[in-house]
């Protein structure tokens, strides 16, 4: 009977579903939560910043809310979207102020708006591999250079417990391969995010993995960061 008044309450039937899209980036420490602890992050911060959130029906009414593109764990990401449903319309420079106010340091909003289109039209995203490795960096560059532009590069993963083949060289051909300044290798990555056209950049690195010992020694010595730069649309532009 509460749950029942409360639904009733946030949602009366001429109340409105106005869609609020948020930017904001997930780094540090925070790449090693999960999608879901992100959607409870997410849902503890409306509440905390008291925007207007228009709340599911049922037994259970929790804020409505869509993700454009879930992350692995251990990736950082400065380009996620994520979608509010609200009953009023709200100033977004507020709202932002507001739910940084309610969340760590580490997830910071940077851009609010009423949307046009659908976050289901996000086709692509750009990342930023940065390799730590022992091997001698111009040559393992190099090498990965050449596997990037080979359209039948493959990696194996697990599929439901069972080993699957998997194509990625057909997205990484316009991959940028570099050396940093602090001794590392840059691997610049747009794949797909869209339904059917999805590639994870573990499947790249994975791949790479298959034919060069990139990781092979110490973890302290030889790891990966993988983050997120842009999410882009079907012209490969910033999808806004």
């Amino acid at each position: 009977m509460v749950q029942e008044s409360v639904t009733e309450k946030k949602n009366p039937s001429q109340a409105p579903q106005i869609r609020l899209r948020l930017r904001f980036r997930k780094t540090g420490r925070l790449r090693y939560i999960s999608h879901l602890d992100l959607v409870r992050t997410m849902t503890k911060a409306v509440l905390r910043a008291k925007l207007p959130v228009w709340y599911t029906m049922g037994f259970n009414p929790v804020p409505k809310m869509v993700f454009a593109t879930p992350m692995s764990v251990g990736m950082e990401s400065l380009d996620e979207l994520v979608e509010i449903r609200m009953t009023e319309k709200v100033d977004p420079r507020w709202a932002i102020e507001a739910l940084n106010a309610a969340v760590p340091r580490e997830l910071r909003f940077y851009e609010a708006y009423e949307p046009e289109n659908k976050l289901t039209d996000v086709a692509y995203a750009e990342y930023e591999v940065l390799l730590s490795t022992e091997l001698p960096l111009p040559e393992t560059a190099e090498s990965i250079r050449a596997l990037l532009a080979d359209p039948t590069l493959k990696c194996t993963n697990l599929t439901h417990g069972k080993q699957k083949e998997r194509t990625v060289g057909t997205q990484t051909g316009d991959a940028e391969v570099s050396l940093t300044d602090d001794g590392r290798i840059r691997m610049l990555l747009t794949l797909g995010v869209s339904q059917g056209e999805f590639l994870n950049p573990e499947y790249v690195v994975a791949a790479l993995a298959e034919h060069l010992p990139i990781l092979a020694g110490s973890p302290l010595h030889n790891f990966v960061l993988t983050r997120r730069l842009r999410v882009l649309n079907a012209n490969r532009e910033r999808f806004v």
